[in-house]
């Protein structure tokens, strides 16, 4: 199983309202079909973000998934394809996948 994890950060969400860090989650799993299932959240950093951690048996379709729910739906009247940073763990840290052209180091 591979882990991925979704970083969010409260001033990037018109309603930074708590319960994204179970209705994501829940929305994620519902849409790929038993592919993904909920690792947990954490808060990180200074500005105590939210990192959401699924785990997947499917990397490249859960991907897809993700990418597609946080490109086309709002969840919680928030539009997450500005403010999501997503992450694939490797041995030495995270890779960022989402979105395409971030370059900053992706710590959780």
């Amino acid at each position: 199983m591979d882990t991925i994890a979704i970083k969010l950060h409260a001033e990037n969400l018109a309603n930074p309202d708590l319960d994204i860090r179970y209705v994501l989650p829940d929305l994620l799993k519902e849409r790929a079909g038993g592919i993904i299932s909920d690792d947990g959240y954490d808060y990180v950093g200074d500005d105590n973000d939210l990192v959401l951690f699924l785990k997947v048996t499917d990397l490249q379709r859960a991907v897809a998934c993700i990418i597609d729910v946080l490109a086309g739906d709002r969840v919680l009247g928030n539009d997450l394809k500005a403010g999501a940073i997503v992450g694939v763990a490797q041995e030495d840290g995270y890779r960022v996948i989402y979105p395409p052209d971030y370059s900053e180091e992706f710590r959780v």
